[in-house]
């Protein structure tokens, strides 16, 4: 793959060679045109000027001698060149650039490709008192305006590779100077692939590298506090989970320890009353007493746990009836909460999973709403309805079946500036786990209102799972 450098160079040069290559042909396609109307006006006044010297020549008795040393004065004539012929010579049959030998002059195949117009000869009689003493040849010499028309192009094509060249080097001084903050940006790059913290990229150069230096260190920013928060809430479950466990090892411990030391000594007396012959029934209906206390009791730490563990009857008989039953006892918890459970429509179809989820999220909003709000009131609203949803990730929004909570109350409210803390941490992450959504905010007439929206997932979901 070209880099971005060498392609603008390539670009550059390109476009400037094509530039120079345009200019030449332009040049090489007036060359002829130029070259023959050159000629042809040289040719003419040549004519004239012969004519109007071999009018003016003396009466002598051969005027040939005086008119080669008149053009031998002049020297070299451009375009044309003048040879006095004497009676009976005939003119060359042609003429070539053997003639008059150049250094400088045009190649060979320039002169081919022009199309130089072959050279005209011009005969001028010299005659005195009627007497013939030959004739002045005047042949054109087009080779002239062609050797100027190679210079002018020779320049042309030495000077614009020049400038080629220096543009070239201006361009690549500059794209270096300018690309230098992409090495920053890449090393940035690497280390937020390589899960390092705290990345910041220093933004410099164009407004462009500091627009994305600026977007990738609000993306670092986020990345830390997102792996800030995520490790806080493990922190968090990894305390919650060890202070479960701790509370389950005492309930155990202090519970069923001593239910089964007394089912274990009501053994041991059950044994002892059996072996006296005959057995002591009142005896026996003590101990029996004693073991159904006992296993009474262990039942009920047991069935006290499990629902701690998992929500009572929310399997068998629905998140509706699991509510109503946490309801009810937190009613006889917190009498100073008046609480109100609104769920107009039948819960009894959702799957697991959500109404799960759902059970957890309602709980942990009226925790919340115990424990901080100072509430008198608090109303959960359980309901199905339709959002959009964007399945496809092409921006195409199709409404879809969800689950939506409303949990409200009329407390102190939520800051504006605080935090979220692990409760509400946790129930984004558990929503965001099942593609919903979620929201807090003030009420109007205070208080808190969270509402959760979960979408409802079909039958070939469950089963695909």
């Amino acid at each position: 793959m070209v880099s971005l450098r060498a392609g603008l160079s390539w670009l550059i040069g390109v476009a400037l060679l094509a530039t120079l290559l345009i200019n030449l042909t332009i040049q090489l396609i007036h060359a002829g045109p130029r070259v023959r109307a050159e000629a042809g006006s040289n040719l003419r006044l040549a004519r004239e000027f012969v004519l109007t010297t071999i009018a003016n020549l003396p009466d002598n008795d051969n005027p040939a001698p005086i008119l080669r040393r008149l053009y031998a004065n002049l020297g070299s004539l451009r375009h044309v060149d003048i040879k006095v012929l004497e009676r009976g010579e005939s003119p060359p049959p042609r003429w070539s650039a053997a003639d008059h030998p150049n250094d400088a002059g045009p190649p060979a195949w320039f002169v081919k490709l022009v199309d130089v117009p072959p050279p005209r000869v011009i005969l001028a009689p010299i005659r005195v008192r009627d007497s013939d003493f030959g004739s002045v040849a005047i042949i054109s010499n087009p080779l002239d305006e062609l050797e100027e028309i190679w210079s002018d192009m020779t320049w042309l094509a030495s000077i614009s590779l020049v400038v080629t060249l220096a543009i070239i080097a201006l361009v690549l001084l500059l794209v270096r100077f300018s690309l230098t903050p992409f090495g920053a940006l890449q090393a940035g790059l690497a280390d937020l692939e390589a899960g390092k913290s705290g990345v910041r990229i220093a933004p410099r150069g164009a407004s462009e590298f500091r627009q994305i230096s600026n977007a990738l260190n609000s993306l670092a920013a986020t990345l830390d506090r997102v792996r800030q928060e995520n490790r806080d809430l493990v922190n968090e479950l990894i305390e919650i989970q060890e202070s479960e466990r701790k509370e389950i090892a005492r309930d155990l411990h202090d519970e069923a320890g001593p239910c089964l030391f007394s089912i274990r000594a009501a053994a041991v007396s059950l044994q002892d009353a059996l072996a006296h012959s005959p057995p002591n029934l009142e005896r026996l209906r003590q101990i029996s007493a004693i073991v159904d206390r006992a296993s009474e009791a262990l039942q009920s730490l047991v069935r006290g746990l499990l629902g701690r563990l998992r929500p009572k009857g929310l399997s068998e008989l629905g998140l509706k009836t699991a509510l109503e039953s946490l309801f009810a006892s937190w009613s006889l918890s917190h009498p100073e909460v008046d609480l109100r459970l609104l769920s107009p429509h039948d819960l009894s179809s959702l799957d697991e999973t959500t109404a799960f989820a759902a059970y957890r999220l309602v709980q942990e909003s009226v925790t919340n709403i115990f424990r901080h709000a100072k509430a008198s009131w608090a109303q959960v609203s359980v309901t199905f309805g339709w959002d959009k949803v964007d399945e496809t990730g092409e921006g195409e929004a199709e409404e879809a079946p969800t689950l939506t909570l409303v949990i409200e109350d009329n407390g102190i409210g939520i800051a504006k500036e605080r935090r979220s803390g692990m409760g509400l941490l946790g129930m984004f992450e558990r929503v965001q786990g099942l593609g919903g959504a979620m929201k807090v905010e003030r009420r109007d007439g205070g208080g808190t209102r969270v509402i959760v929206s979960l979408p409802i997932r079909d039958e070939e979901e469950q089963d695909c799972e």
